[in-house]
């Protein structure tokens, strides 16, 4: 069947003619991001010490990753509850097979880490495919269905290790993964940065990137146009979920252990850094790099009220009123006929 490139055609994030004209949304969130960097560096001393500035650099990589598989399900108009999950369920699979690799395979750390690499990743890689597969072909909510797997996977996670961390990690996958430097940054910084390199890309130059835009705006008029819808949105579970796990590796080597708890802020964290870059919650609406600066922002945010000491339950209630106030802008933007 041919495609009809009229729904797809336009820039990615909206599938419409200019899109890429400067407005207030498009300035607000650089402006703001700038605004509380100043802010912070004239009122916190702390905030530009060295050791925090890298701790936030990686704290920023991390939400960077998971943000953008949060993206990629939220342009079709979808919802992934169980990031936070697979990112521990990811930590505890490469910390298990790393300490029976070990065993089986003394002397071989580079072996013991590539598979138990791999093997996280392909866990990963499978629970976005079920939620995928559970979505498309059981045709059930996307917040039904990964609000299930977040109980699942949790579930399997803590019985598993009990509660109890895994230790015991090779150094060198602590000292390279975890807190080797290249050019001066965190190596998890690299991996943000190529990843949102990579996905724009995707977005603005490849098919792909417009299918998921297309999807996104209406499913129906991409399925008649010929656009594999179906395998459209497994992909991009898929893909979120592979993110998740490639945090959830990050994160294991950063503190040497595998831990189920690990990664549980994400799921919210996540879901907001997306709809305060302007990611519609009815999807077919969002560009990478706002993704991004909304990462920076956010984690920004967070470190200002711990540099502050702000009670962490306190924080969480704080979290909620800005996801909140951005469902609403949302809503109204929405409600106005904006997507910009």
């Amino acid at each position: 069947m041919t495609v009809n490139t009229n729904i797809i055609q336009g820039s990615p994030p909206t599938v419409r003619p200019g899109a890429f004209r400067i407005s207030y949304r498009a300035i607000a969130l650089p402006a703001i991001l700038v605004a509380t960097l100043l802010a912070l560096a004239l009122l916190e001393p702390r905030f530009l010490n060295q050791l925090n500035l890298l701790n936030l650099s990686r704290n920023i990589s991390f939400l960077t990753i998971v943000g953008l598989g949060q993206m990629l399900v939220m342009l079709l108009g979808g919802l992934d509850l169980s990031v936070g999950v697979v990112v521990a369920i990811s930590s505890v699979t490469a910390a298990s097979m790393m300490n029976h690799a070990v065993i089986w395979w003394p002397g071989n750390d580079a072996f013991a880490i590539a598979v138990a690499c791999l093997s996280a990743m392909g866990v990963a890689a499978m629970i976005g495919l079920l939620n995928g597969l559970f979505i498309v072909k059981g045709r059930a909510s996307a917040f039904i269905v990964t609000l299930g797997m977040f109980s699942v996977v949790g579930g399997v996670a803590y019985y598993v290790t009990a509660g109890i961390p895994i230790y015991g990690l090779p150094a060198s996958f602590t000292n390279t993964l975890g807190r080797g430097m290249l050019f001066g940054l965190p190596c998890s910084v690299h991996f943000a940065l190529f990843l949102v390199a990579a996905i724009l890309i995707v977005q603005q130059r490849t098919r792909i990137g417009r299918y998921l835009y297309a999807v996104g705006g209406n499913a129906h008029a991409a399925n008649l146009s010929g656009i594999p819808v179906n395998r459209t949105i497994i992909s991009a579970y898929v893909a979120c979920s592979f993110l998740a796990g490639l945090a959830g590796l990050l994160i294991t080597a950063r503190i040497g252990a595998g831990q189920a708890n690990l990664g549980s802020e994400y799921m919210l964290h996540s879901i907001a850094v997306c709809v305060i870059a302007g990611v519609s919650l009815r999807g077919g609406v969002g560009r990478v790099e706002r993704v991004f600066l909304s990462a920076i922002l956010l984690t920004i945010f967070a470190n200002a009220m711990n540099l502050v000491r702000i009670d962490s339950k306190l924080q969480t209630i704080v979290f909620g009123i800005v996801l909140l106030g951005a469902a609403m802008m949302d809503r109204s933007k929405q409600s106005g006929g904006g997507n910009a």
